[in-house]
């Protein structure tokens, strides 16, 4: 994070600091978090808001810089802030538009320097909310609210059909018991090739898994076919490995591979964890 946060600074324009002031500090702050807390609250208040946003180059980099703040602040104080913002826009349907694809391409995109689908999510609502953005400019953020909506950390997985090696018709809700690692994967992407052996291996995966407390459901995002069982054949045993076309319309996979992690309840306890963060969680609660 250091290093990107220089490498937007240095991309600033010579005006730049004019244009987007920071706030004055106070010193009276007793601890680090007061201190995010503060500038994430009055990070605009020095800035034209109505005219900055028409330089979208500079306004990119200093919500870059803005964004960098909030995982410091407390989450409440973060998210009051952006929804500050956002309401500076809303009688602005042009401007509200370019917001969101300045905090999509930092918040949601592959390339994000920040991925956070809590902080991205105000910016899509409002989007679809305002009637004043055509139909057609927002198509995009309406799909992304619908899977942002339905797979929220908190929320109960969306339920699913998907099509076993051998033919048979699973759905989601038919594991029962069990925590459920779900594991969306293709064949053919080499992080997810390394991410499957990573997990087929550790020990403490396997362990639960034998216990019959935790479930790991591999799914190819697609119509199975020959290649996809041939690559199975050497997936782990102990997996239950599925095909399913409808996945992709219901769970944000943006990337492979992607991981959720359910309670037995099918909760979406953690989405898009990363391999090394699920392996050292497992290690954590076995050790």
């Amino acid at each position: 994070m250091f290093l990107a946060n220089t490498a937007i600074m240095s991309a600033q324009s010579p005006t730049f600091e004019q244009e987007f002031p920071l706030p004055a500090m106070p010193e009276s702050f007793e601890n680090s978090t007061e201190q995010a807390n503060y500038m994430v609250t009055h990070y605009w208040d020095r800035v034209n808001l109505s005219t900055a946003i028409k330089n979208r180059a500079d306004f990119e980099i200093a919500f870059q810089r803005y964004i960098f703040q909030t995982p410091m602040a407390s989450y409440n104080v973060s998210l009051q802030s952006i929804e500050n913002l956002i309401a500076a826009y809303n009688k602005d349907p042009k401007s509200l538009l370019t917001l969101a694809e300045i905090a999509e391409a930092s918040l949601y995109s592959p390339d994000a320097i920040f991925k956070s689908d809590e902080m991205y999510l105000p910016f899509v609502n409002a989007v679809v909310a305002n009637k004043k953005i055509s139909k057609a400019e927002k198509a995009r953020f309406q799909h992304q609210a619908a899977l942002l909506n339905g797979c929220k950390v908190g929320a109960e997985a969306p339920d699913f059909t998907f099509v076993t090696p051998d033919g048979r018709k699973m759905k989601l809700s038919e594991i029962t018991g069990r925590h459920i690692i779900l594991f969306v994967n293709d064949p053919d992407c080499d992080d997810c090739a390394l991410a499957r052996v990573r997990l087929s291996a550790d020990p403490n995966i396997n362990h639960f898994l034998e216990q019959g407390k935790l479930a790991v459901l591999s799914i190819y995002p697609d119509a199975p076919n020959a290649e996809w069982q041939q690559a199975v054949a050497a997936y782990n045993p102990l997996w239950i490995v599925g095909a399913s076309q409808q996945i992709d319309d219901l769970y944000d996979t943006r990337s492979t591979p992607t991981i959720y992690y359910l309670n037995p309840a099918r909760v979406i306890l953690s989405k898009s964890m990363t391999v090394d963060q699920l392996l050292t969680a497992f290690h954590q609660i076995r050790n």
